[in-house]
C-alpha cells in the first residue's frame, strides 16, 4: 500500500510536470476563453500584460499542487493581483469570472495527459485542483475588495480637499475650476443648487442626502456655523427647489439660493443662502429662498451703513393712535401680501373701502403709496420683520 501511494504520488507529480511544460497552450485556453467571453473588452489592458499575468498564475498553481509550501505564495500573488484589478477598474465580477477559467483549463490539461491508468489519481486529487483555484479567488476578491475600499476613501478624501479649495480660493488665489470638476465627476459649466442649514441641522440634512434615492451626487461642505450642500442640475431646472429636492430638507431650516451656473460660482452662491437662512428664527424648520428673504437682507445690510427704513414707515404712523397704528400695519401687511384690495380685505376680514381708506390714511402719514411698486417695495423691506 505504502508503495502504491508513493507511485501514486510521482504519477501525480508527473502529470502536473507535464503541464508546467505546456505552460504556453495553457495560457493561449485561457486568452481564448478570456476574449470570447468579452470580460475584459473594454478594461484597457494591454493584451501582452493578460498573457504575462496568466503564465504567472498558472505556473504558481502548478507549484502548489504538488508543493503545499506554495500555497502562501499563491496567497500573495492572488492578493496583489486583487489590488491590481481594482486600480485598473475592473468589475469584481468580471475578475471572477476570469480566474474562475483557471479551473476547466487546469482539468482539461491533466485529463489531456493522463492515460487510463492514472485516472484514479486525477479523481483523488481533483479537490486540490479546485481548492488552488477557489483558494486563488478569495483572496483575489478579498484584496480586491479592501483595496475598492481605500480607493474610495481616497476619492472622497481628494474630492473634500477640492472642494475645501474651491471655497477657499475665493478672493484670495487662482483656482483650476477644470481640476476641481474633474475631481467631483461633474461639469466644470454645469447648473448647480446651491443650499445651506445651520451647524444644528447638519445632522439631519446629511441624514437626509444618506436615505434619498437622489439621481444627482450630493456634495458637501462645513463653512463656518453652516453646512453647505450643492448638487448638479438641469440647465432647465426651475428657480424653486421641486418636490424630490425638497425631500433632502426635510426638517431642517435652510435656505436655497439662486442658481449657480457654473462651478466657479458655487461659493458665492452658498454665501448668499448661509444669509438667508440665518435671517430664520431657531424655531422655523423651513425652507426660503431669495424671493421670501431679500427684505430682511435688504433691510439688515440697509441697517449696517446707517439707512433705517424704518424711519419711513414706522415711525410716521406713530402719530397714529395705538389701535389705528395696529390696524394700518395689519392693512399694510395684508396688502404688501396679495396685492389686491379684495384679497387684502378677505385676509383682515373687512369691507374693501375699508382697506381703501386705510392705504389712504398710510399715505397720509408716511407719504409712501403701496399700490406702486417702488413704494411697496420700500415698505416691504421696512416691514420686513413683521411679514416674517
Amino acid at each position: 500500500m505504502a508503495m502504491t501511494n508513493r507511485q501514486d504520488t510521482q504519477r501525480w507529480h508527473t502529470l502536473v510536470s507535464r503541464q508546467s511544460e505546456n505552460l504556453g497552450a495553457l495560457v493561449e485556453q485561457f486568452m481564448k476563453r478570456l476574449l470570447d467571453a468579452g470580460e475584459y473588452r473594454d478594461a484597457g489592458l494591454r493584451e501582452a500584460e493578460l498573457r504575462a499575468t496568466s503564465s504567472d498564475v498558472f505556473a504558481l498553481m502548478l507549484r502548489a499542487l504538488v508543493d503545499p509550501t506554495q500555497v502562501g505564495v499563491v496567497e500573495r500573488l492572488a492578493s496583489r493581483l486583487g489590488r491590481r484589478r481594482a486600480r485598473d477598474g475592473i468589475p469584481l465580477e468580471s475578475m471572477l469570472t476570469a480566474i474562475r477559467l483557471d479551473f476547466p483549463i487546469l482539468w482539461s490539461g491533466l485529463l489531456s495527459t493522463a492515460g487510463r491508468s492514472e485516472a484514479h489519481v486525477l479523481a483523488a486529487h481533483a479537490e486540490e485542483v479546485w481548492n488552488v483555484v477557489d483558494t486563488f479567488a478569495r483572496f483575489a476578491q478579498a484584496a480586491y475588495l479592501a483595496e475598492q475600499d481605500q480607493l474610495i476613501r481616497e476619492r472622497q478624501d481628494l474630492q473634500r480637499q477640492q472642494i475645501s479649495l474651491l471655497f477657499d480660493a475665493v478672493g484670495q488665489f487662482e483656482v483650476n475650476h477644470v481640476q476641481i470638476a474633474r475631481a467631483l465627476g461633474v461639469s466644470v459649466s454645469s447648473f448647480y443648487r446651491v443650499v445651506a442649514v445651520p451647524s444644528e441641522s447638519a445632522v439631519t440634512l446629511r441624514h437626509n442626502i444618506d436615505k434619498a434615492h437622489f439621481s444627482e451626487r450630493v456634495f458637501t461642505h462645513e463653512q463656518g456655523r453652516h453646512l453647505i450642500a450643492f448638487w448638479q442640475i438641469p440647465a432647465t431646472s426651475p428657480m424653486v427647489v421641486t418636490p424630490r429636492e425638497l425631500a433632502l430638507l426635510d426638517r431642517v431650516r435652510a435656505a436655497v439660493a439662486p442658481i449657480a451656473r457654473a462651478i466657479a460660482d458655487i461659493p458665492l452662491a452658498a454665501l448668499a443662502a448661509s444669509r438667508m437662512v440665518d435671517q430664520l428664527r431657531p424655531d422655523e424648520e423651513r425652507v426660503t429662498d431669495l424671493k421670501a428673504s431679500w427684505p430682511m437682507l435688504a433691510k439688515k445690510y440697509l441697517a449696517e451703513i446707517g439707512c433705517d427704513l424704518g424711519q419711513y414707515v414706522l415711525v410716521p404712523l406713530r402719530e397714529a393712535t395705538e389701535r389705528e397704528n395696529e390696524r394700518l400695519l395689519e392693512t399694510m401687511v395684508a396688502y404688501l401680501h396679495t396685492g389686491s384690495l379684495l384679497g387684502t380685505a378677505a385676509t383682515i376680514y373687512c369691507h374693501r373701502n375699508t382697506v381703501l381708506n386705510r392705504l389712504h390714511r398710510i399715505e397720509e402719514l408716511t407719504g409712501l403709496d403701496i399700490t406702486k411698486p417702488a413704494d411697496a417695495a420700500l415698505a416691504m423691506v421696512a416691514l420686513a420683520s413683521q411679514q416674517n
